[in-house]
């Protein structure tokens, strides 16, 4: 009984894990596929200073 516990504990512990993982590891792309409307800042392409869709490289 108490390794049937243990068991079901782990197996709780290791899925709350990959679902925090899952979070932890979500990248602009994810939260603009999961935006409700396009006026929703998710839905954008990160952007630079001056308002143009960013490359990552610095202006």
């Amino acid at each position: 009984m108490a390794q049937e516990q243990t068991s079901r504990q782990q197996q709780m512990d290791e899925r709350n894990r990959r679902e925090q993982d899952a979070e932890r590891s979500r990248d602009w792309g994810d939260e603009a596929a999961q935006a409700r409307t396009p006026e929703d800042p998710r839905a954008m392409a990160p952007r630079d200073a001056l308002g143009r869709p960013s490359t990552g490289e610095p202006v």
